[in-house]
C-alpha cells in the first residue's frame, strides 16, 4: 500500500476511521464544554484544557490501533514517531480553544490525512452544533451526509468574507491592508478558526482568511474547500498547509482577496 496511491476503498476506510475518531474524541472534549475546566498556559502562551488534552488521547488511539504505522502528530502531543512514512495525520482535538473556554460552540475537532506530501482526506466536527464535514481526494465534500459545494459569487463586493479575529489580522504585516479588504465585500464577519471554513465549504460566505496556522489546523480544510469547489492556499498564494496562514475561498475571489492582502 505505501508504493502506491490509496484506492477509493482505500480512501473509504480512512474517512471511516476518522469520522468515528473526530467524533469520539469531539465528545470527550464535548463533555468539559461550558464546565469549569482549569485553563493553563502551554510554552507558546496559548491557553489549553483537559478537553483538548483528553480529546487528542482518545483519536491517537483510535488511529494507532487501526494503522500503527501511520505517523501522527497533534497539537497537544507532536509525532508519535521520528521517521516520516508516507501517511502522516494531523490533529487538532479542539480548534478555538479561546471559543471552547467561552462557552462560544463554534470551535472543532480536526483530523486531516496527508499521503506523501498531499492532503487526501479530512474531517472537520463541530460537536456543539452537531455539524461535521468531510472529504476525500476525488470524493466530493459533504456537510451531515449532505453534499456541498462553495457559492459562484464572483465579486467581493457581493460577497462576505470571515476572518480569525482583529487582533492576529493586524499584528500581520499586511494588517494596515484589512481594512481596505473589508470594505471592498458586500459583508464580514468574524467567526474565525474551522468554522470560518466551513462556511466556505458550504457556499454561506465566500472567503475566510486566518492569519496564524499550523499545518493541523488546517489539514482537513484544504481538502474539504477543495472539493467543494473552492480554493486553500496561504496569503501568498501558495497552495500549501506549511505557510503558516491560511485563505480558503469559492475560487472566485481568491485572487481578489490576495491582491488585497499581498
Amino acid at each position: 500500500m505505501k508504493n502506491n496511491p490509496p484506492s477509493k476503498a482505500q480512501l473509504k476506510h480512512f474517512l471511516s476511521v476518522a469520522w468515528l475518531a473526530a467524533h469520539k474524541g469531539g465528545q470527550k472534549s464535548l463533555s468539559y464544554f461550558r464546565k469549569n475546566v482549569s485553563v493553563i498556559k502551554k510554552i507558546d502562551k496559548t491557553p489549553v484544557t483537559r478537553a483538548d488534552r483528553e480529546g487528542e488521547v482518545v483519536i491517537r488511539g483510535i488511529l494507532s490501533r487501526e494503522f500503527p504505522d501511520h505517523q501522527l502528530c497533534g497539537e497537544e502531543f507532536g509525532w508519535n514517531k521520528d521517521e516520516c512514512p508516507d501517511y502522516k495525520w494531523w490533529i487538532d482535538p479542539v480548534d478555538g480553544t479561546r471559543q471552547f473556554i467561552r462557552g462560544l460552540p463554534f470551535w472543532g475537532t480536526l483530523l486531516g490525512l496527508e499521503y506523501k506530501g498531499e492532503v487526501i482526506a479530512g474531517v472537520m466536527h463541530h460537536p456543539a452544533i452537531n455539524l461535521t464535514l468531510w472529504a476525500g481526494k476525488g470524493m466530493g465534500c459533504y456537510a451531515n451526509g449532505k453534499r456541498v459545494r462553495v457559492s459562484k459569487i464572483k465579486n467581493l463586493k457581493e460577497g462576505t468574507l470571515t476572518y480569525g479575529g482583529m487582533r492576529r489580522v493586524s499584528k500581520e504585516k499586511y494588517g494596515p491592508k484589512f481594512t481596505k479588504l473589508l470594505q471592498s465585500c458586500f459583508d464580514d464577519r468574524s467567526f474565525g478558526d474551522s468554522f470560518g471554513h466551513a462556511l466556505v465549504c458550504q457556499g454561506m460566505v465566500e472567503a475566510n482568511l486566518d492569519p496564524e496556522v499550523k499545518p493541523y489546523d488546517v489539514a482537513p480544510i484544504k481538502i474539504c474547500v477543495e472539493e467543494a469547489g473552492g480554493k486553500f492556499t496561504d496569503i501568498k498564494g501558495n497552495k500549501t498547509i506549511y505557510g503558516g496562514t491560511g485563505l480558503s475561498t469559492n475560487g472566485l475571489v481568491h485572487n481578489q482577496v490576495l491582491k488585497t492582502t499581498l
